[in-house]
């Protein structure tokens, strides 16, 4: 089996873009009036209404909509279904049309063939020039915005040094204000921020430890995370060092030496459920990392109590980062 990279999970191959059912309408705090311009990736778009039938791209576009209080705006879905969603996100793509099940497989036909007026997710795969294909579905009356938590990934753009939880939560603002739902989006914005200070607060007695977040895939080389990931920045809320923190980059390859002479406390064992692989489970990826030569040299790997299992999911930049954080929270308190 093809290993699945955790970058290309996270990142809608939209390659193919320069080569070739509708729920009912959530209400807004007030009708937008005037028209409004954000920043998408240092692109400025404007909108002059708010769209109505919206594709959303990945994981992270449906519970940042839902959290603005326009979910049911999300005509179209681009993702998979294996992403532990809250209750009311899960409705939102269940209710939306499906039209891939990869979101590296969306097409331009497919865009234009759904009908949708706006399109929001992932950012776009190297090669892609985002502002030709920005310009290229405008022409055809569709905006594109890029999930904030992308931009770094995307050359030549910046993150304006802004934080993933500060980018998530600008994402949702906003929306709000493209939906004229600012009240909705602000809500939910006060909410996240008081979850992310009680995470940090429920293990902020405890003795900071070192760990090294893992992608364990069911083939392939095993990856890690450096300073630019969303999952380095929970570790630190969190009181834990990212033994790998002084790496500046998202994701990369660690050698078998760095892993063992790293010599981490903890392992956050990251996984990616897509309902066909090897590794599908927590237990599955317990097993996993136990088999793999390259970590026998780590003391952590034997202890169950150092070994903690981690849907990849959680640590993608969207609201379900907050529930990574809690969840982190919680196993490391119990320890």
């Amino acid at each position: 089996m093809k290993r699945l990279s955790p970058l290309a999970a996270t990142l809608p191959a939209l390659a193919m873009l320069l080569t070739s059912g509708c729920s009912a309408v959530a209400p807004a705090d007030a009708p937008q009036t005037e028209s409004v311009t954000i920043d998408s990736c240092g692109r400025e778009v404007t909108f002059d209404t708010p769209p109505e039938r919206i594709l959303a791209v990945g994981s992270e576009a449906p519970a940042l909509l839902e959290a603005a209080g326009v979910g049911e705006r999300v005509t179209h879905y681009a993702g998979s279904l294996q992403v532990p969603f809250d209750a009311s996100t899960q409705r939102v793509v269940e209710q939306a049309e499906r039209i891939a099940e990869d979101s590296h497989k969306v097409s331009f036909e497919m865009i234009l063939n759904s009908g949708v007026d706006a399109v929001i997710g992932t950012d776009i795969t190297a090669g892609v020039d985002l502002d030709s294909l920005a310009q290229r579905l405008e022409g055809a009356g569709i905006k594109l915005l890029t999930v904030s938590g992308y931009c770094a990934g995307i050359e030549g753009r910046s993150t304006h040094n802004l934080s993933g939880f500060e980018l998530i939560y600008r994402d949702i603002e906003n929306y709000g204000k493209v939906f004229g739902t600012q009240d909705r989006a602000a809500a939910s914005i006060a909410d996240l921020r008081k979850r992310v200070t009680a995470a940090a607060e429920l293990v902020g007695e405890h003795a900071a430890r070192s760990a090294v977040p893992l992608y364990v895939p069911a083939e392939g080389t095993v990856g890690s995370y450096g300073g630019q990931s969303l999952v380095s920045e929970q570790m630190e809320l969190l009181g834990v060092e990212n033994v790998f923190a002084d790496v500046p980059k998202r994701y990369f390859e660690p050698s078998t030496e760095a892993l063992t002479d790293a010599a981490p406390q903890l392992i956050f064992a990251m996984f990616l459920p897509t309902g066909s692989s090897q590794v599908e489970t927590e237990q599955d990826v317990v097993d996993a990392v136990r088999q793999r030569p390259e970590l026998a040299g780590i003391e952590a790997v034997s202890d169950d109590s150092a070994l903690l299992p981690l849907n990849y999911y959680y640590t993608s930049p969207g609201p379900l980062a907050v529930d990574g954080l809690e969840l982190l929270a919680n196993r490391l308190s119990d320890g």
